[in-house]
């Protein structure tokens, strides 16, 4: 298969990433079948989506053709019988992918190219309960993913060369910037890379060294705003090898090596400060405050975007 026997999408699970991966497909022009368990998952996603696309329930039988650009809403895992692609974005579980994989393997047609956003689960694993691996791949969108550029595509032990050929044309063709993970590890790269700073940075909450508060200042103020537009190997490039080497030698020696996770992380979770979805974490969320953070978030991530595409220009 070619991009230009992609036709129709299909979308498993309409929460936040799958909402938005339903809509980056829509507004390049893919009809998009959007499938949910519930109802009250859907409805949430219909009305975030409705100020952007053309959102309606799937047409029946009796009903006209689907149109391209839209995005049409089901329960029913059979109405991806006719899809060309298959993007998951459910519960961060491997059985629950699986079971979900092999009614799909059921459903659709053998041609069909299946992809699972996990952010971090064993694509191989997830490929396991299909019928044909090789045209199983990891495509991982970022948060939020209508706005975020990068994304993953992994292969998994048995994923064709070709299907990912495909994926990363089509994700060039949605404006996004494909990135191919070619080894199967937890976590791919982007995981990997946030969490080693986050391992690190809870590391320095434990030992007294800095505050959460002053921790985010140094990334959002500081090592933030270079990786907005240099990678910490170009970084590392600009700044002199034999500097990075020599400072290299003395501070690995006092960062965490821990393999699990960090007691201060550990003691949140037991005391059910879950962050904002509690209203307590590293900080407190009154009401209304993580919505409003998450806008703003929002808001600059399009200005920085489009200040490096003025840049690029």
């Amino acid at each position: 298969m070619n991009i230009e026997g992609i036709k129709k999408v299909g979308i498993v699970g309409a929460g936040t990433m799958g909402a938005g991966v339903a809509q980056i497909c829509a507004e390049f022009g893919y009809t998009v079948i959007l499938y949910n368990r519930s109802t009250a998952g859907m409805q949430r996603a219909v009305e975030r989506l409705q100020s952007h696309i053309t959102v309606t329930p799937i047409p029946t039988e009796t009903e006209t053709n689907t149109a391209s650009g839209t995005i049409y809403t089901t329960h029913d895992l059979t109405a991806l019988a006719e899809v060309d692609l298959i993007s998951e974005s459910i519960a961060e579980n491997l059985e629950v992918k699986q079971d979900i994989f092999r009614k799909l393997d059921e459903i659709c047609d053998a041609n069909t190219l299946f992809t699972t956003n996990t952010s971090g689960l064993s694509i191989s694993q997830i490929a396991a309960a299909v019928s044909h691996p090789e045209r199983f791949a990891g495509v991982h969108f970022f948060n939020p993913p209508e706005i975020v550029p990068a994304v993953e595509v992994i292969k998994g032990a048995e994923t064709s060369d070709a299907t990912c050929e495909v994926l990363i044309d089509l994700l060039k063709l949605m404006k996004k910037q494909p990135i191919l993970v070619q080894k199967d590890v937890p976590g791919f790269v982007a995981s990997r890379l946030q969490f080693a700073v986050v391992r690190e940075a809870l590391h320095l909450v434990e030992e007294g060294i800095a505050s959460p508060a002053d921790i985010d200042a140094v990334m959002k103020h500081g090592l933030g705003l270079r990786w907005a537009l240099l990678g910490p190997l170009e970084i590392a490039d600009l700044g002199g090898l034999d500097i990075f080497n020599t400072v290299g030698s003395y501070v690995a020696k006092s960062m965490s090596n821990a393999t699990d996770s960090p007691k201060v992380l550990q003691d949140l979770v037991a005391a059910g400060k879950l962050g904002a979805k509690t209203g307590s974490g590293f900080y407190d969320y009154p009401p209304g405050k993580a919505n409003a953070l998450i806008a703003e978030r929002d808001e600059k991530l399009l200005e920085i975007l489009r200040l490096k595409s003025h840049d690029s220009s």
